[in-house]
Parts: structure tokens; C-alpha cells; sequence
């Protein structure tokens, strides 16, 4: 009968995550969002869907989600140690690749670093290239870990990009990459 004291203990030190893969990719956010299962577009493996439960905010006029939390299996990253990985992110030649294959989809507004459970990830703003978009901000977070890369992708319009970025981030911070 001790047994189930302890099984009870045990599940209370685990957080619950809203939402987690056989990749390890999760999300652990509160009840105030909603997570769901998305079908992945290439080249990712497996994408997660989330947006606010009480629709506040809102997504973005035609968006069923905020953001999408995506992950890409990269084996060129296996075997690379935290401390290589983060060196490559946010180098110059890092992120001159990153916007160099960003660059034909948006222009950017902003960029910033941020860490993510241990490794350096970059935030991009960008406002779309495509015609009717003008009023689009993207915000674009990226984490390599040695399993590969996970993306979180938010949109809003500009007007609301202040306002929301905390949520944005919020969701960002609630992501756990595999690794």
C-alpha cells in the first residue's frame, strides 16, 4: 500500500505537457491554450498547432493557430555537444545562412538570441514579400539541438505585434526541443 503514495508523489514532480511527440518535441503550456496535432509541411516531421483557448488573442485573419511549433530531424547535427551547437548558433556565418534562406520569403524587421533549455536559439521578424501581406509580421524562433531543428512560427498583423510578442514568447518558452 506504500506503493501508492509514492506513484501519486512521483506524478506530481512530472509536469504534465499539454502536448508531446515520439520525437520528444512538446509543449507544455497552461489551460489557457489549446495544442493540437498538425500535419507537418516539409521538410518537418512533426508540428504542433497553438492558439490561445479563450481566442484572445485572436490568430491572424485566415490562421486556424497563433503558432506553429515544428521539428525537423537533422542528422548532420548528431553527435554535436551542446557546446558546439550553441557556438554555431548565432554566428555570423549562422545567421547569415539563416536569412540568406529567408530572405526570398520576407524582409526582416528584427532578429534576436534567446535560450531554450540550455541551448542558444534565434527569434527573426519578418514582414512577408507576398503581394497583400504588407501588414504581416512572421516571428520566426529556431533551436538546433542534436536531434535536429525545431521552429516556431508565429503570425499577427503589425499593429498587434507588440501587444502579442509576450504571448508569442510565452509559447516559444513552453517548447521543448528534442534532444
Amino acid at each position: 500500500m506504500r506503493l501508492l503514495p509514492i506513484a501519486c508523489l512521483a506524478m506530481l514532480s512530472v509536469p504534465a505537457l499539454a502536448a508531446e511527440d515520439v520525437s520528444g518535441l512538446a509543449v507544455n503550456l497552461p489551460d489557457t491554450f489549446v495544442v493540437a496535432a498538425e500535419t507537418s509541411p516539409p521538410p518537418y516531421d512533426v508540428t504542433f498547432g497553438v492558439k490561445s483557448a479563450a481566442d484572445d488573442p485572436a490568430p491572424l485573419e485566415g490562421e486556424k493557430y497563433l503558432c506553429q511549433v515544428s521539428f525537423q530531424d537533422v542528422p548532420a547535427n548528431a553527435g554535436l555537444s551542446v557546446e558546439e551547437i550553441n557556438a554555431q548558433i548565432g554566428s555570423p556565418a549562422w545567421l547569415a545562412m539563416a536569412k540568406d534562406g529567408m530572405s526570398q520569403i520576407f524582409d526582416f524587421v528584427a532578429d534576436s538570441a534567446f535560450e531554450l533549455d540550455g541551448y542558444n536559439g534565434h527569434e527573426f521578424i519578418g514582414k512577408p514579400k507576398q503581394k497583400g501581406a504588407e501588414h504581416v509580421r512572421l516571428v520566426l524562433s529556431m533551436v538546433e539541438t542534436a536531434r535536429g531543428r525545431t521552429a516556431i512560427s508565429c503570425v499577427t498583423d503589425a499593429d498587434r505585434l507588440d501587444s502579442v510578442l509576450p504571448v508569442f514568447h510565452t509559447i516559444r518558452d513552453g517548447v521543448t526541443p528534442p534532444v
